[in-house]
């Protein structure tokens, strides 16, 4: 592939600055690779509060935008460098000096909508006033879908951009910004644009689905989740313009960070361990229940669990499933933050089996290494999943995971059932108590057989996930909307 591209990452947060999900995971990634393969990559994001604290910026120029009539507005530009590739921050008080990224007290910042029509205008403007003419802008999420609208449309006669192309990465296509269609104006869209095809949604304003409309090519997380999206029941009401797009449509799937989740190396853990020496597996186990207040109980089989609180995640069958599972002789250990009724669930479980099971209602990083390397298993029963890294670090911990078999868990984990000699953890198919009680029951009998368990785990420490594939993955994508 030529070298020499481009490219310009616009993005809402960035793992090492700012950080509430996999999107920065991925942004954060995938900038340094792209350099290290030999392109030009550069970062735009907003100059949040708490990213001008975590980065070291000077001011390097100064603009206005004009989205419509009724919204002008001026803006700085910052730059830093993180990771060894550019990083600009679009800096306007009033829309990012704020407490939190996009919410506050569970609540969505009311002009969400109209921040982020800002932050996708002042990107394009931000290019011109540096005079960098980026081949590829490459959005994502809802925080960026507006980006291939005002390139193709409100710099249509710009030669400025006359070879510019637009990637859309859908993180999870669950957020799609609804927004009510009389602001229509004000984020200068036309009345032209404001139908099923485009931007309408049940009569709001759908900006997820205008940024697939307008994107030269669209992208997620995970094959699977592709396949998925392409439904009517994983598509999460998108199923039309998917479709319409599907030519365009692919599923990369996300690499895992081995340099953060790595037991060799990890300085979170009491003992490191490897493929080849796992003895440190069994002091991480023992520390685990130390510090939880669990009894020590070496050979008793070990269930983790970090994950958000939020139904996405399958706390609905999860917890009847553990309050059956748990009259065995088993551990579970759970760690979470979110919404507060699942909590208050999980924490009845504990309190009713309190030689059995902890849940810590946080998310502490420590912890959260801790319980990938001193668990046997790893929980996660999601009802959809774009990608998932989680499956993934707990396979390179030697922790089998127990995945629904959705989305990139699919992609990433090999189930017992169906491939007993190469299974990295267990899948099971329904969104119901019966069948994931299933799945840990047999978890539970393969626990028991120490051959059997110890070539899981092998295999599981064995896989790979690694984002130079996911770079290269995205450079033919890139190459593609340039063709």
């Amino acid at each position: 592939m030529a070298s020499n591209l481009k490219i310009l990452f616009a993005v809402s947060e960035l793992a090492g600055i700012v950080k509430t999900g996999g999107l920065a995971d991925v942004a954060g990634a995938l900038g340094p690779w792209m350099k290290k393969l030999g392109h030009d990559v550069r970062v735009i994001m907003p100059a949040y509060k708490q990213a001008l604290q975590s980065l070291p910026t000077d001011v390097v120029g100064s603009g206005e935008v004009c989205i419509s009539d009724n919204l002008r507005t001026g803006f700085a530009i910052r730059q830093g460098v993180f990771d060894g590739v550019p990083v600009y921050l679009i800096e306007h008080d009033h829309y990012f000096d704020r407490e939190a990224l996009y919410a506050y007290d569970g609540e969505g910042f009311a002009d969400n909508s109209e921040r982020f029509a800002f932050f996708c205008k002042a990107s394009l403007e931000a290019c011109k006033i540096l005079d960098f003419q980026p081949e590829i802008i490459h959005g994502h999420d809802w925080q960026s879908a507006l980006l291939p609208f005002y390139l193709k449309v409100h710099e249509a006669n710009n030669p400025f951009f006359a070879n510019t192309r637009t990637v859309l990465t859908i993180h999870n296509g669950a957020y799609q910004q609804h927004t009510d269609s009389a602001l229509l104006d004000r984020f200068g869209i036309d009345r032209q644009w404001f139908n099923q095809n485009y931007f309408e949604h049940y009569n709001q304003i759908n900006l997820l689905q205008g940024g697939i409309a307008f994107a030269d090519k669209i992208t997620t997380v995970s094959p699977n989740y592709a396949a998925e999206m392409l439904t009517d029941l994983g598509s999460h009401g998108l199923v039309n313009i998917m479709r319409h797009r599907q030519q365009d449509f692919s599923g990369i799937l996300n690499g895992c960070d081995y340099q953060e989740w790595n037991p060799e190396t990890d300085k979170h853990l009491p003992a490191n361990y490897s493929l080849d020496d796992r003895s440190g597996k069994q002091i991480c186990k023992q520390t685990l229940q130390k510090q939880l207040q669990l009894p020590v109980a070496p050979n008793k089989p070990l269930y983790g669990l970090v994950s958000r609180l939020a139904e996405q995640k399958g706390f609905a069958y999860l917890i009847p499933a553990l309050w059956q599972f748990l009259q065995d002789d088993v551990q579970v250990v759970l760690q979470g933050s979110g919404d507060k009724v699942t909590a208050s669930d999980l924490q009845k479980l504990a309190d009713a089996f309190p030689d059995k099971c902890r849940f810590v209602e946080a998310y502490d990083n420590s912890l959260a290494h801790l319980i990938e390397a001193g668990s046997d298993f790893f929980l996660m029963p999601s009802l959809f999943e774009p990608c998932g890294l989680n499956q993934m670090y707990s396979m390179k911990y030697g922790t089998l995971p127990i995945v629904r078999a959705v989305g990139g868990l699919v992609d990433s984990v090999k189930g017992y059932e169906s491939s007993p000699k190469n299974a990295t953890g267990f899948i099971f198919e329904l969104p119901c108590q019966d069948a994931l009680y299933q799945c840990l029951q047999q978890s539970k009998a393969v626990y028991k057989d120490r051959k059997t368990m110890d070539r899981l785990i092998d295999n599981a420490m064995s896989e790979s996930f690694t984002w130079e594939q996911s770079a290269l993955d995205y450079l033919g994508v890139y190459h593609s909307a340039l063709a």
